[in-house]
């Protein structure tokens, strides 16, 4: 059974955002798709940002790790995306779906060191037109604590 590790818009070091799971905040949500892509979303079906590894595995899976990177694994444990942050936090960071539609990571000392870089745009800004969407779906909020 998942166990709460957020408020509705945030992730916490050490959980994961299961396959078909979301975070929201007003008209923003993130969704981690059963077809592997990680997609910001603006009113439920206008992308701003994608992970960009539409069908790259299966049972994939965005953990919050306490190195502090945000990874994306595959349910074969290999990993398609992440943050790049691994050693810039200093203490528990968190990863946040801000009010503006930003996507950021903070550290422990409440720092940015990562953003998506989606406040304040529009979906006819984002992705460049791309189709990274084919199988999107709802989600629950869902997190859990890996399993090992």
């Amino acid at each position: 059974m998942a166990q709460p590790g957020y408020a509705g818009n945030v992730l916490l070091e050490g959980y994961v955002l299961n396959p078909g799971a979301s975070l929201a905040e007003g008209p923003y949500s993130l969704h981690m798709q059963t077809d592997c892509n990680l997609v910001l979303y603006k009113n439920g079906n206008q992308p701003l940002w994608a992970s960009n590894t539409f069908q790259r595995g299966t049972g994939c899976y965005l953990i919050m790790q306490t190195d502090g990177n945000a990874v994306v694994y595959t349910s074969a444990s290999q990993a398609v995306w992440a943050t790049g942050t691994n050693g810039r936090n200093d203490g528990a960071h968190y990863l946040i779906l801000q009010t503006d539609g930003n996507l950021v990571m903070y550290n422990g000392g409440g720092t940015p060191i990562w953003a998506s870089g989606t406040n304040g745009r529009l979906a006819s800004e984002s992705l460049d037109g791309r189709k990274l969407l084919r199988g999107a779906e709802p989600g629950g909020v869902l997190a859990s604590f890996p399993h090992n």
